[in-house]
């Protein structure tokens, strides 16, 4: 097949023969081998990419990048979707193509050369497959036909077979013997299907081995220096310098903007300039953040480390603190890679999961991204929002990302729930990507949830989740009391000695959480406050509370999911030593009594 104008192994990068780069070199490499006559392009398709124009370097959409970089020699190129129907890469082509319809329409009997081709892709495939063929008669007027499909998932979604409409099963047949046709193999004829998420499309295409999927990722820190130097936000700054209007270079500028595609680096430099604000730390730490979210339609929250919050403001859990600590030494020496992919924390309700976990992060240093809810009743609208999702993330390290719920929002392999396959698609994508050995200490998972029985198991082998650090109540009366030190220090709240002593008498025999004794000293302190004592709270304030309060929560329910956290457990170090050398058969026995237990309410 005819090669782009630059060749996929040029290394000397200059304005007028920029050489390709990542995808554009793979697809450019796959395409020349002439194996394939389908490809399937997804990922950042709507970004701006780098286009030689003289002697300076524009950025245009993907579509003028594929007409005027990857295909500029071609003999006609073609881009169709649903709302616009079929179009031409220059008045040429067109005109060339309307020579052919006249021929075609003179042998059927039809007048599409005047009323132009069908809109609809069912009436205009078997119209374009003759225009392959003739082009396979006579490849040396043609010299090359390439065909853009812009938003195929409107032609052939990812619907069961059962589900599928006759249209959208008569448009998957027509691709899969496009892509299998030994003739379009044979000579230069190819089509690219254009769609931000792969998953949307029939997996019937997607598996068929005719078929090639490259995928765009965001712009690594090379390609954003580049554009912030191609001399466009100079212009835009009325000749200004970047050090007129920006604390950073263009370099620093670029290693700080980590997850941001050129497109929403344009806009965020172009806010910036146009109203007057003088890129700083704070101003680009902000933007950022509304950025990404804005990317990923607010499915995703950042929590920024805090400064002075450390791994030291956690009570208890002694041995998961030290087992994090190990961790943010590694993240902080970069001896990442013997960091683990993912850190599993396991406890019932309440015991403190997501404050150790921000802890642990403003010790690292790195900020944190939080998945939110991002299924959709729509259809498509999942997977393509977490396509979005591990596309940012996959760019933006190092980062940690952190999954509360996890059981809820990894899913499991099960096709059987009645939503068209959807969760079992989004097990599959989180359960290849967490398990990319290559992204080793750019990203580290955290996974909290208080029913660790309920993920599945293909999540907590050994290079996922395969580090399971369970958290506990207090265990006796040194913890309750640290519990209760750490919650009154916070809350300003001074503890008498004769509080000390009610605590460890009358408390510390309780399985108390972080949460039941906030919500003790809160009590507490009201009483005083409503005393006119403010923040002179006494015994006699503290009994109240402890007197009238009633824990609401099921007590099978809190030791089926303790009992959860400890089979879970991937080290007997990270166990108290109630657990430490239990029986696990006892606690298997154990466990599935308390599940019949809540079961039952």
């Amino acid at each position: 097949m005819s090669k782009p104008t630059t060749s996929p192994d040029e290394i000397t990068p200059t304005i007028s023969r920029l050489p390709l780069r990542g995808w554009a070199l793979e697809l450019a490499r796959r395409w020349n081998g002439g194996s394939y006559s389908l490809f399937v392009l997804h990922g950042n398709i709507f970004d701006l990419f780098p286009l030689p124009d003289g002697e300076r370097l524009s950025y245009v959409p993907l579509k003028t990048f594929l007409l005027r970089r990857l295909f500029p020699e071609r003999s006609c190129l073609l881009f169709y979707d649903i709302s616009g129907g079929l179009t031409f890469g220059s008045p040429e082509m067109q005109k060339r193509f309307f020579e052919w319809l006249e021929i075609f329409d003179d042998v059927e009997n039809t007048n599409f050369h005047q009323q132009g081709p069908p809109k609809s892709f069912l009436a205009l495939a078997p119209l374009l497959t003759r225009f392959f063929l003739k082009v396979a008669e006579d490849d040396r007027q043609w010299k090359g036909v390439t065909l853009v499909i812009d938003f195929p998932e409107k032609l052939i979604p990812a619907t069961e077979q059962a589900g599928a409409s006759v249209e959208e099963r008569i448009n998957l047949v027509t691709f899969l013997k496009w892509a299998s046709a030994p003739e379009l193999a044979r000579i230069d004829v190819g089509v690219l299907l254009v769609t931000e998420s792969a998953t949307e499309l029939h997996a019937d295409l997607l598996r068929n081995p005719h078929v090639a999927q490259v995928r765009i990722e965001l712009p690594d820190v090379e390609e954003r220096q580049r554009f912030l130097e191609s001399g466009w936000a100079e212009k835009l700054a009325g000749g200004k310098p970047f050090a007129d209007w920006s604390d950073f270079t263009p370099a620093e500028l670029a290693t700080r903007t980590a997850g941001l595609n050129v497109l929403r680096l344009q806009h965020f430099v172009a806010e910036a300039i146009r109203n007057g604000i003088r890129i700083t730390s704070d101003h680009l730490a902000s933007s950022k953040k509304r950025l990404i979210e804005e990317f990923c339609q607010g499915l995703v929250r950042f929590k920024d480390p805090r400064p002075g919050v450390t791994l030291d403001r956690v009570a208890t859990h002694t041995a998961a603190k030290a087992k994090l600590r190990e961790l943010a030494w590694l993240i902080k020496n970069n001896k990442t890679d013997v960091l683990e992919r993912g850190v599993l924390l396991p406890g019932r309700v309440g015991v403190g999961k997501s404050f150790l976990v921000d802890c642990f992060a403003s010790e690292c240093g790195l900020p944190v991204m939080e998945l939110g809810e991002f299924r959709s009743k729509w259809v498509g609208d999942t997977e393509r929002q977490q396509a979005r999702i591990l596309l940012t993330i996959r760019a933006l390290g190092p980062v940690i990302v952190v999954v509360d719920e996890a059981d809820a929002v990894f899913g499991s392999r099960d096709t059987d729930s009645g939503d068209s396959g959807v969760s079992g698609r989004i097990f599959a994508a989180f359960a290849a990507h967490i398990g990319d050995s290559t992204l080793r200490g750019r990203e580290l998972w955290v996974a909290m949830t208080s029913r660790p029985d309920l993920l599945a198991i293909d999540m907590k082998r050994q290079g996922r989740f395969g580090l399971c650090v369970p958290l506990f109540p207090a265990q006796g009366p040194d913890d309750v009391l640290e519990l209760f030190s750490v919650v009154a220090k916070v809350k300003k709240i001074a503890l008498a000695d004769a509080i000390k002593a009610y605590i460890r008498e009358h408390l510390g025999n309780r399985p108390l959480t972080g949460s039941d004794i906030e919500a003790i000293l809160t009590r507490s302190k009201e009483r005083a406050v409503l005393a006119k004592r403010d923040d002179d709270v006494q015994l006699t304030d503290l009994e109240e509370a402890v007197n009238s309060f009633i824990d609401p929560l099921d007590p099978d329910l809190l030791a089926l999911q303790e009992h959860a956290a400890v089979l879970a457990c991937s080290d007997r170090r990270y166990l108290p030593d109630a657990y430490r050398n239990a029986d696990r058969a006892t606690l298997m026995e154990s466990f599935d009594r308390f599940k019949l237990r809540a079961g039952r309410r």
